[in-house]
This record gives C-alpha cells, structure tokens and sequence, in this order.
C-alpha cells in the first residue's frame, strides 16, 4: 500500500514539476548547432580540458562560466536570435533564429504566475523564447482544465507593429474566433 502511494505521489508530482509548453511555432526558422568546445574557444577560452553543462543556458568551461545565449548573439552571420540553449543529449549547443514565432504555454500549477498577468507573463517568456524580438499579441485563454497564455513575437523595428494587442478569451468565444478566422477569406 505505501509503494501504491509513493507511485501515485511520484506521478502526480512529476507533472506539475515540468513547464507545459504546448506549442512554440517558428517562421523564417534556422538553427545552428556547436559543440561545447566549440562555444567556449569562440568565448575566448582557449585551455579546454573539461567542458560540462551548467544548466539550460550555461556551459563550464574549465571554470569559466558561459552564457550560450551571448554566444548566439556573437554570430553576425544570423540575424533574429530567438534563443540559445544546451543540448544536453547531444551535447551541443542549439542557436535558433527565426522572423517570428508563437508560443502557447498551459497555464498549470508551476506557470500559474505568467497567467495572472498575460502582458507581463509574455514579456518574461519574451526574454526567454525570443530575444530579439518585440512581444506583438498576446491572448489568455480560459479553459475548463487549464488555461493557455499565447504570446506573439516579431522582429524587432518592424514598421507595421504599432502596438501590442491583447485578446481575453473565454471558451464560447475561442470557437467564434477560430471558425470566423477560417472562413474569412470565403467572402
């Protein structure tokens, strides 16, 4: 009985532990990958004996600490740096660029803070997901589960971004938007 109840408490735990991106969709999307020595002799280290993963966005460099996503930065033959991350399986180092993605992140136990506030919310994922891009739209969603925080990113100094828009949804009205948003183009 008390196996059943740490199996149930181990199930339940792990899930609220993990962030629940439901969808980060990316146009104009390229990546470039770099192995971990690779990142720290472009870093300016050049005595790489032992190269370890810090954590999702920093590497060891025999005892120097570098941030990948500066490293991204560096690369002026890329432009619109969304993020930079560790790869851990692969052991490399993952750029993506792209001209605008569309995040969708569950509203869950652990996210519940970028939910309270939607603009606030996208702007931290902003720093997060898309760094050189502008937060364009966002929208919060009710659901009857969990709800969903949608965030927009374009490229920065784009002319046609005036301003950011924001969209409150409720469940009824998620389906009006998409059936109207299908068949707009019908008339």
């Amino acid at each position: 009985m008390k196996i059943l109840k740490l199996l149930i408490i181990l199930i339940l735990t792990s899930n609220l532990s993990k962030a629940e991106v439901s969808k980060f969709d990316i146009t104009g999307y390229d990546r470039t990958l770099h192995t971990y020595k690779e990142v720290c002799r472009k870093m300016g280290h050049k005595e790489l004996l032992l190269v370890e993963q810090i954590d999702a966005l920093h590497l060891d460099c025999m005892g120097h600490k570098v941030n990948v996503t500066q490293f991204c930065s560096k690369n002026k033959e890329k432009t619109n740096l969304l993020r930079g991350f560790v790869n851990a399986q692969l052991k490399e180092v993952t750029c993506q660029y792209g001209q605008s993605a569309f995040l969708s992140v569950a509203c869950d136990k652990r996210d519940k803070h970028l939910c309270s506030s939607p603009r606030k919310g996208c702007q931290i994922l902003n720093e997060i997901y898309a760094l050189e891009h502008n937060l364009f739209e966002y929208s919060f969603i009710e659901k009857d589960v969990d709800d969903v925080l949608n965030c927009m990113f374009q490229k920065k100094n784009v002319p046609e971004l005036q301003k950011v828009t924001e969209k409150i949804l409720l469940p009824f009205q998620e389906k009006e938007v998409i059936d109207r948003d299908l068949f707009a183009d019908k008339k």
